[in-house]
Protein backbone atom coordinates (compact mmCIF):
# COMPACT_ATOMS: atom_id res chain seq x y z
CA UNK A 1 0.00 0.00 0.00
CA UNK A 2 1.37 3.45 -0.83
CA UNK A 3 0.84 6.69 1.10
CA UNK A 4 -2.09 7.93 -1.02
CA UNK A 5 -3.92 4.62 -0.66
CA UNK A 6 -3.28 4.67 3.09
CA UNK A 7 -4.62 8.24 3.44
CA UNK A 8 -7.68 7.36 1.35
CA UNK A 9 -8.38 4.33 3.58
CA UNK A 10 -8.02 6.47 6.72
CA UNK A 11 -10.51 9.04 5.44
CA UNK A 12 -12.99 6.35 4.40
CA UNK A 13 -12.85 4.86 7.91
CA UNK A 14 -13.37 8.20 9.68
CA UNK A 15 -9.80 8.81 10.85
CA UNK A 16 -8.24 12.29 11.20
CA UNK A 17 -4.89 12.34 9.40
CA UNK A 18 -1.81 13.57 11.27
CA UNK A 19 1.70 13.90 9.81
CA UNK A 20 4.34 13.47 12.46
CA UNK A 21 7.88 12.56 13.32
CA UNK A 22 9.70 11.58 16.49
CA UNK A 23 13.27 12.32 17.49
CA UNK A 24 15.99 9.65 17.36
CA UNK A 25 16.24 7.18 20.26
CA UNK A 26 13.07 8.46 21.95
CA UNK A 27 11.51 5.99 24.37
CA UNK A 28 7.86 6.43 25.33
CA UNK A 29 7.05 3.99 28.14
CA UNK A 30 3.88 1.95 28.53
CA UNK A 31 0.80 4.08 27.82
CA UNK A 32 -2.52 3.97 26.00
CA UNK A 33 -4.58 6.44 23.97
CA UNK A 34 -8.25 7.36 24.04
CA UNK A 35 -8.37 6.97 20.24
CA UNK A 36 -7.83 4.25 17.66
CA UNK A 37 -4.58 4.82 15.76
CA UNK A 38 -3.31 3.54 12.44
CA UNK A 39 0.11 4.51 11.18
CA UNK A 40 2.37 4.12 8.18
CA UNK A 41 6.10 4.67 8.58
CA UNK A 42 7.52 6.98 5.91
CA UNK A 43 11.15 6.76 6.99
CA UNK A 44 13.30 5.65 9.89
CA UNK A 45 12.25 2.99 12.37
CA UNK A 46 9.68 2.63 15.16
CA UNK A 47 9.27 -0.34 17.49
CA UNK A 48 5.88 -0.74 19.16
CA UNK A 49 5.72 -3.22 22.03
CA UNK A 50 2.36 -4.72 23.01
CA UNK A 51 1.91 -7.64 25.38
CA UNK A 52 5.72 -7.89 25.67
CA UNK A 53 5.92 -8.51 21.90
CA UNK A 54 7.97 -5.90 20.00
CA UNK A 55 7.08 -5.12 16.37
CA UNK A 56 9.60 -3.02 14.42
CA UNK A 57 8.16 -0.95 11.58
CA UNK A 58 10.16 0.54 8.70
CA UNK A 59 9.29 2.61 5.63
CA UNK A 60 6.07 1.44 3.99
CA UNK A 61 4.94 -0.72 6.91
CA UNK A 62 1.68 -0.11 8.78
CA UNK A 63 0.09 -1.04 12.07
CA UNK A 64 -3.04 -0.38 14.11
CA UNK A 65 -3.23 0.33 17.85
CA UNK A 66 -6.80 0.34 19.19
CA UNK A 67 -7.96 2.76 21.88
CA UNK A 68 -7.05 1.53 25.36
CA UNK A 69 -4.26 -0.81 24.16
CA UNK A 70 -1.22 -0.55 26.43
CA UNK A 71 1.98 -0.18 24.41
CA UNK A 72 5.47 1.34 24.43
CA UNK A 73 7.20 3.13 21.57
CA UNK A 74 10.93 3.11 20.79
CA UNK A 75 12.33 5.21 17.96
CA UNK A 76 15.39 4.09 16.00
CA UNK A 77 18.72 5.92 15.77
CA UNK A 78 17.61 7.95 12.72
CA UNK A 79 14.27 9.04 14.15
CA UNK A 80 10.99 8.21 12.45
CA UNK A 81 8.61 10.06 10.14
CA UNK A 82 5.10 8.70 9.78
CA UNK A 83 1.54 9.47 8.86
CA UNK A 84 -1.13 8.39 11.28
CA UNK A 85 -4.86 8.35 11.54
CA UNK A 86 -6.70 8.98 14.78
CA UNK A 87 -10.34 8.16 15.44
CA UNK A 88 -11.98 8.92 18.75
CA UNK A 89 -14.97 6.73 19.48
CA UNK A 90 -15.66 8.07 22.94
CA UNK A 91 -16.59 11.66 22.10
CA UNK A 92 -14.75 14.83 21.19
CA UNK A 93 -11.08 15.51 21.77
CA UNK A 94 -10.60 17.28 25.11
CA UNK A 95 -8.23 20.18 25.70
CA UNK A 96 -6.21 18.02 28.10
CA UNK A 97 -5.88 15.13 25.63
CA UNK A 98 -4.91 17.54 22.82
CA UNK A 99 -2.19 19.12 24.95
CA UNK A 100 -0.96 15.70 26.13
CA UNK A 101 -0.72 14.49 22.51
CA UNK A 102 1.29 17.59 21.57
CA UNK A 103 3.80 17.14 24.38
CA UNK A 104 4.18 13.39 23.76
CA UNK A 105 4.92 14.06 20.10
CA UNK A 106 7.58 16.69 20.84
CA UNK A 107 5.60 19.85 20.12
CA UNK A 108 6.28 23.08 21.99
CA UNK A 109 2.91 24.02 23.56
CA UNK A 110 1.77 27.63 23.24
CA UNK A 111 -1.36 29.19 24.72
CA UNK A 112 -2.33 32.21 22.67
CA UNK A 113 -4.83 34.07 20.63
CA UNK A 114 -5.48 36.79 18.07
CA UNK A 115 -7.40 40.04 18.20
CA UNK A 116 -10.88 40.34 16.68
CA UNK A 117 -10.95 40.65 12.88
CA UNK A 118 -7.21 40.07 12.48
CA UNK A 119 -6.37 39.13 8.89
CA UNK A 120 -3.06 37.48 8.06
CA UNK A 121 -1.73 37.47 4.50
CA UNK A 122 -0.78 34.21 2.82
CA UNK A 123 2.40 32.75 4.33
CA UNK A 124 4.04 29.45 5.27
CA UNK A 125 6.00 28.34 8.32
CA UNK A 126 9.17 26.26 8.50
CA UNK A 127 7.57 24.22 11.31
CA UNK A 128 4.47 22.06 11.78
CA UNK A 129 1.58 23.59 13.72
CA UNK A 130 -1.41 21.97 15.39
CA UNK A 131 -4.13 24.22 16.79
CA UNK A 132 -7.16 23.65 19.01
CA UNK A 133 -9.58 26.56 19.26
CA UNK A 134 -10.71 27.29 22.83
CA UNK A 135 -12.98 30.26 22.10
CA UNK A 136 -13.97 32.54 19.24
CA UNK A 137 -13.24 31.47 15.69
CA UNK A 138 -10.58 31.53 13.00
CA UNK A 139 -10.88 30.82 9.30
CA UNK A 140 -7.87 29.30 7.53
CA UNK A 141 -7.61 29.63 3.77
CA UNK A 142 -5.57 26.84 2.17
CA UNK A 143 -5.51 26.15 -1.57
CA UNK A 144 -8.12 28.89 -1.98
CA UNK A 145 -10.57 27.02 0.28
CA UNK A 146 -11.72 28.63 3.55
CA UNK A 147 -12.34 26.43 6.59
CA UNK A 148 -13.67 27.91 9.86
CA UNK A 149 -12.67 26.48 13.24
CA UNK A 150 -14.61 27.18 16.45
CA UNK A 151 -14.29 26.11 20.09
CA UNK A 152 -13.29 22.44 20.27
CA UNK A 153 -12.20 22.24 16.63
CA UNK A 154 -8.61 21.43 15.77
CA UNK A 155 -6.40 21.25 12.72
CA UNK A 156 -2.86 20.77 11.50
CA UNK A 157 -0.82 23.06 9.25
CA UNK A 158 2.27 21.22 7.98
CA UNK A 159 5.53 23.09 7.43
CA UNK A 160 5.56 24.73 4.01
CA UNK A 161 1.75 24.87 3.65
CA UNK A 162 0.71 28.26 2.24
CA UNK A 163 -2.22 29.65 4.20
CA UNK A 164 -3.90 32.87 5.28
CA UNK A 165 -6.10 33.44 8.32
CA UNK A 166 -9.08 35.58 9.21
CA UNK A 167 -10.12 35.89 12.86
CA UNK A 168 -13.79 36.28 13.75
CA UNK A 169 -15.45 39.31 15.40
CA UNK A 170 -14.81 37.99 18.94
CA UNK A 171 -11.15 37.13 18.39
CA UNK A 172 -9.78 33.65 18.95
CA UNK A 173 -8.10 31.84 21.85
CA UNK A 174 -6.22 28.62 21.20
CA UNK A 175 -3.67 26.03 22.26
CA UNK A 176 -1.05 25.53 19.56
CA UNK A 177 1.76 23.07 19.13
CA UNK A 178 4.87 24.03 17.16
CA UNK A 179 7.52 21.55 16.02
CA UNK A 180 10.48 21.83 13.69
CA UNK A 181 10.67 18.57 11.75
CA UNK A 182 12.96 16.93 9.24
CA UNK A 183 11.42 15.87 5.97
CA UNK A 184 10.55 12.22 5.43
CA UNK A 185 13.62 10.04 5.74
CA UNK A 186 14.61 7.51 3.09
Amino acid sequence: MDRLEFESELRAEGYRIVNSSLKPNLHVGNHCHDFDAKLMVLGGELTITRDNAPETLRAGQCCMVPAGCMHAEDVGAEGVAYISGRRRNGGPLTREAFESDLRREGFEVIHGGQQANHAGDAHAHDFDVRIMVLGGEITLIRDGKPETFRAGDHCEIPAGCMHAEQVGPEGVAYIAGKAYRRGPMN
